[in-house]
């Protein structure tokens, strides 16, 4: 099995932010230096939000990538970041790589939900939206500025019948699986409640690798296998994470903004948020 493969891109200004390949062919992108979103499950936004990424920044990613030998055969703007943040240089970006025929697809908590109509007009290759919970206070948990669930539920029903049936397949959510406390069958039961008026969604189950000095880690195995069997009884077009996601580079939450200048050297942690 080819590993994956972690590119770290220095900036102009001295930061430096993390791209990484997947040995499936998949390149991911940070859209941010440093995020905002808060999420304590998350090493990525620990030293906050720098400032966004703009486009040429986003290509420079892809140009480290291709001068290491590497070809992507597709990219997905998941990595530092909330890309709705950023929407009008992820907009260019994503609009430049279909003259190039290379697709791109997204990850996004909905924040700021103004840009989610917007966000899916482009010609994107999948948007994932990051729940991790079905109920409120389990969402108010672990995406603290998250848009929240009843908003983005109810931001997706507006744009739902404004969608072709091909454009509905292209959407996901992603569930970042976290022992003990978005795996319980009552927060389990509540996610199928938000699913259930999108039926063509596509639930991605995923899991996290540690992070120092983090409380989160993801259930075992069996437990996970349960889950997945549970959510399929329950109609819930679900997918597990595929053995690239599950590599040591390949986990949730682990990405780090890093700087290049001696004062201003947060700690580097080789790994990468998913």
């Amino acid at each position: 099995m080819e590993s994956n493969r972690k590119f770290l891109i220095s900036l102009q200004d001295g930061l430096q932010v993390e791209a990484v390949w997947y040995g499936s062919g998949t390149l991911c992108l940070s859209s941010q230096a440093g995020c905002a979103m808060a999420c304590p499950f998350c090493a990525s936004g620990r030293h906050g939000l720098r400032r966004n990424l703009t486009c040429e920044e986003l290509f420079l990613q892809l140009d480290t990538c291709r001068r290491a030998g590497i070809e992507p055969q597709r990219l997905t703007i998941s990595g530092i970041g909330e890309p709705l943040q950023n929407l009008a240089n992820v907009s260019r970006f994503i609009t430049a790589c279909g003259q190039q025929r290379l697709p791109v697809s997204l990850t996004t908590t909905g924040m700021p939900l103004t840009g989610i109509a917007e966000l899916l007009r482009l010609p994107h290759n999948g948007v994932m939206f990051s729940l991790h919970a079905g109920r409120a206070a389990t969402y108010q948990r672990l995406l603290p500025k998250g848009p929240g669930l009843a908003p983005l539920r109810e931001c997706l029903a507006q744009c739902w019948p404004h969608l072709s049936g091909r454009q509905r397949r292209r959407l996901g959510v992603n569930y970042l699986l976290l022992a003990g406390v978005n795996d319980q069958p009552a927060e389990l039961e509540a996610l199928c409640g938000w699913l259930y008026p999108f039926p063509e969604l596509t639930l991605h189950l995923l899991f996290c690798n540690p992070v120092p000095g983090s409380s989160f880690y993801s259930p075992a195995p069996d437990q996970a296998d349960h889950i997945h069997t549970l959510l399929r009884q329950r109609g819930i077009h679900v997918r597990r994470a595929n053995r690239w996601r599950q590599q040591l580079e390949g986990g949730c939450g682990t990405l780090l903004l890093g700087s290049s200048l001696e004062n201003d050297k947060p700690a580097h942690h080789h790994q990468h948020q998913a």
